[in-house]
């Protein structure tokens, strides 16, 4: 969209309720008379924080609108998926920020999708712990379909491996642990996440912390009416979960696991995030499939070598094949790598998050 003048600029600020009135205010009396065009207007109000770049291309390409999703402003886009969009935004009344999470539009008349998008809201209302991000508005409101979730500065396990490489020690197994106790939460409110994987397990900015992400694939264990929650994304011959990180009980049926198959894509995850590779890094999804249910898990400190060896168990039993032979609940891993985690109570930045 052009702007004639940079008066019309300020007009789309207005009508979408971009800036406060006071900011309006002192955007025409100090910056309008002196800019030559919008761009050069948008671009002052950019370098003071008024407005991201992001809000300036929406409004740019006629897209104000899709700033406002009822009293949230969208700031910048945070992420994507095929269901959704999370947006970092700031609420009007409020005055905080929030990562908000919306339904793509063409999915609204999407059964699936939508049941999706409303069993994360669910389970996100059944959670509140430091260790899962948290819900703060969880109301669908007419036609726009989003919740508000805690925002958390950092970056996810896998990019941050990607970037650094794989953990030290002692700090993954810190990693591992709060992991594990966000887990032990989720399992105590009746749901299985059946999606945990390094892009689900954020790192605060800090690096002292991890927050679980993204329950859309999570199931209730026991509800009122079983089928509401139990049968919505699972669909005969289809895969739930990442196959990279996938029990082989979820692979065969996603309707009959149980937290024993997060423990164990939680061991899949840290294998990652110890080593810098997948357990199983075929490339054709029936042989990853094939060798989650039948091949050994690999040993961590065979492809690292310098890990704990108390890790490799650790690992070991949380892969192990049949649910059984797994830890039975998280608070058992927390549990059981604490003492290898406790080095990290001393440690300083910067260094301690890789070798």
């Amino acid at each position: 969209m052009s702007f004639t003048t940079p008066a019309d600029f300020i007009k789309a600020l207005r009508l979408h309720d971009l800036l406060s009135l006071e900011g309006l205010m002192q955007a025409e009396r100090e910056l309008l008379p002196a800019a030559a065009d919008a761009r050069q207007l948008a671009k002052q109000l950019i370098q003071r924080g008024w407005l991201t770049v992001f809000q300036v291309n929406a409004l740019f390409h006629g897209q104000g609108g899709e700033l406002v999703q009822g009293p949230y402003r969208i700031l910048d886009r945070l992420g994507e998926g095929g269901v959704s969009q999370v947006f970092k935004a700031w609420h009007v009344h409020k005055k905080t920020i929030v990562a908000l999470k919306v339904l793509r539009p063409e999915l609204l008349t999407n059964a699936e999708a939508l049941g999706r998008f409303r069993r994360e809201m669910y389970a996100l209302a059944q959670s509140s712990h430091p260790n899962i991000v948290g819900a703060i508005d969880l109301d669908l409101v007419g036609d726009r379909t989003f919740f508000a979730m805690e925002y958390v500065e950092g970056t996810d396990l896998g990019k941050l491996v990607q970037l650094n490489g794989p953990l030290r020690a002692d700090r993954g197994c810190e990693y591992l642990r709060q992991a594990a106790l966000g887990l032990q939460h989720a399992h105590e409110k009746g749901l299985v996440h059946r999606d945990i994987k390094p892009a689900n397990l954020l790192v605060t900015s800090d690096g002292r912390q991890v927050k679980i992400l993204d329950l859309g694939l999570a199931r209730l264990r026991q509800t009122a009416d079983p089928a509401r929650y139990e049968n919505d994304l699972t669909v005969d011959g289809s895969l739930i979960g990442t196959p990279d990180f996938m029990s082989p009980e979820q692979a065969r049926n996603p309707s009959q696991a149980d937290i024993r198959s997060d423990i164990y894509s939680l061991g899949c995850t840290f294998f990652y995030a110890f080593t810098g590779r997948v357990p199983f890094p075929s490339k054709a999804l029936i042989q990853k499939v094939y060798h989650h249910r039948e091949t050994p898990p690999p040993t961590a400190s065979e492809v690292r070598p310098g890990l704990p060896r108390e890790l490799d168990a650790i690992l070991k039993r949380m892969m192990a094949k049949r649910p059984e032979d797994r830890y039975p609940q998280p608070l058992a891993v927390a549990q059981a790598v604490a003492p290898l985690a406790a080095a990290t109570a001393a440690a300083q930045l910067p260094g301690w998050l890789v070798d």
